[in-house]
């Protein structure tokens, strides 16, 4: 995707094609989100949903377990805007 996808002219103006999340992250990229990608607990498997890491910058953790008191794994700032892939 590139930026003029979302972001129609040479402004810093977000066209907003998910109206819902905005003004984060998922406000433009909702569709390029991969559940199985953002596992929270493994047993029971558990996904993070978009509207829980809307932001992208936010922390994803891991857990131990489905009372999410444990992490396991921390993954923060996973996607960052001055990343060119992102």
């Amino acid at each position: 995707m590139l930026w003029v996808d979302c972001h129609a002219s040479n402004t810093q103006t977000a066209t907003w094609p998910y109206s819902g999340y905005k003004p984060e992250c998922a406000g433009c990229h909702a569709n390029d989100y991969e559940v199985t990608e953002h596992k929270k607990v493994d047993s029971p498997r558990l996904y993070y949903q978009v509207s829980e890491l809307r932001n992208c910058a936010g922390s994803c953790h891991r857990y131990t377990d489905n009372t999410f008191s444990t992490i396991e794994r921390s993954r923060n700032s996973e996607h960052k805007t001055s990343d060119g892939s992102f």
